[in-house]
């Protein structure tokens, strides 16, 4: 069986792989509990192969035995969610970096096998129209905080890459495209507009509510890394996400005021840098990984709002 090391591992996406993998490896989730989906899947806490300690990526010594435990690390743990950009960026640099320096050093002297670095769509800039693993990275000005997680990110990837390099494990960067789904405790539209429809709260667009995204639905994110793990993908970028299921956020706004009537919509300015555009070509995911969305937005919108009407986070 393989030894995974999952950091941030108590989030949204790191319970989703966590409930993927645990029947077929050792898992090892460390995370510092900032963000705890895991308190939302007590299922999971009860598996033999699941080992839980509690540690953060800022405090090297607290990696030492998380990542002697392990062949294979998926790296999560990061400060994420527009409000930390604004309210926090100096930490989110600092985490985001620093830590992903203290992890690729610890994995570098216990010679780990295989690290996938979890990194972002917003690398793609302000307007990421059907862009490929090719197109050309970018960041807004650095005086816009909005740009100090894709900052971080970025410094991420080129690490993680030339560490991999030099010292010889397999690596492999992930770029999800906005990803939703049951357990969802961080920010995030549909997470946003749910929790505001489930507590009778009208769901607030900021701005005029013509920015586009394509939704990928949790599991679909947690197919593709299965395969990853599995492959051991050495130096490659797969974007993630599903082309196929695009909308504005005022359009998904109607959606979920549909699914549960008598929500209300309003709008309300902001002076956010707005992200216009986001929209992944996946056809390098498909060809490699064989990866092929299945989960529609009505029925992934369904599904994450069952979720939080039943937990009413």
């Amino acid at each position: 069986m393989q030894r995974i090391l999952i950091t941030g591992g108590a989030g949204f996406i790191g319970t989703h792989l966590i409930e993927r993998l645990c029947d077929h490896a050792d898992l090892v989730v460390f995370d510092n509990f900032r963000r705890d989906s895991l308190a939302h899947a007590p299922h999971l806490q009860a598996k033999r192969s699941v080992k839980i300690i509690s540690g953060d990526v800022m405090i090297p010594a607290s990696l030492k035995d998380a990542v002697g435990m392990a062949d294979t690390v998926v790296h999560l743990a990061a400060v994420a969610g527009v409000s930390s950009y604004y309210n926090e960026p100096l930490n989110t640099l600092r985490t985001n970096i620093l830590g992903t320096v203290n992890l690729l050093e610890e994995c570098r002297q216990q010679k780990i096998e295989h690290f996938v670095y979890f990194s972002t769509s917003e690398v793609y800039g302000a307007n990421a129209l059907w862009v490929d693993e090719s197109s050309v990275n970018q960041v807004g000005p650095v005086a816009d905080l909005r740009w100090v997680y894709a900052t971080s990110k970025l410094a991420g990837e080129t690490l993680c890459l030339r560490y991999s390099q030099q010292y010889g494990f397999a690596c492999t960067i992930v770029r999800p495209f906005n990803i939703y789904g049951p357990r969802q405790l961080g920010e995030g539209a549909i997470s946003n507009f749910c929790r505001a429809a489930v507590g009778n709260q009208p769901l607030t667009i900021y701005g005029d509510g013509s920015a586009i995204r394509a939704w990928c639905y949790i599991s679909d994110l947690i197919d593709a890394v299965q395969t990853i793990v599995e492959k051991r993908s050495d130096c490659q970028l797969f974007n993630i996400g599903n082309p196929s299921e695009v909308e504005t956020t005022l359009g998904l706004a109607r959606r979920i005021s549909t699914l549960s009537p008598g929500t209300t919509i309003r709008f309300q300015n902001t002076t956010h840098c707005e992200v216009k555009a986001r929209i992944p070509v996946i056809d390098r995911a498909r060809n490699l990984l064989a990866f092929q969305p299945k989960v529609d937005l009505t029925e992934g919108l369904g599904r994450t709002l069952e979720w939080f009407k039943h937990y009413a986070i």
